[in-house]
């Protein structure tokens, strides 16, 4: 799937995580860095994780709106990181395309997204 910041007309690259099995998994054990986008269905408070994940990375929470609400650069090992505001979307990026994103940025990724 391509991610793209209609902010600054950069994109990105991501693999999709919709259902629970994959969201699980996010970026563990993972031997190199790739973008995750995870759809959650409603907006809320989704904490996360970085065990077993031996990279830094941003953590980009996105609005149902889809503008960039929150982010934050999450270390490895780290056993949790809370969003402070509600988000549907989350992005898990590498450093380089992670440092794309801000706050207030305006989003765009496949229509249907939520049909899926």
């Amino acid at each position: 799937m391509i991610v793209g910041n209609r902010t600054s007309g950069k994109q990105i690259r991501c693999l999709t995580a919709f259902s629970i099995l994959p969201q699980i998994r996010g970026l563990m054990f993972r031997p190199n860095q790739v973008n995750i986008l995870f759809d959650f269905r409603e907006e809320a408070i989704h904490p996360i994780h970085s065990l077993f994940v031996f990279f830094p990375f941003y953590a980009i929470y996105i609005s149902e709106g889809k503008k960039v609400t929150e982010k934050a650069l999450v270390g490895p090992f780290r056993l949790l990181h809370r969003n402070a505001g509600p988000a549907r979307y989350l992005l898990e990026a590498g450093l380089a395309d992670g440092a794309l994103f801000s706050v207030g940025d305006e989003v765009d990724f496949d229509a249907g997204l939520e049909d899926k």
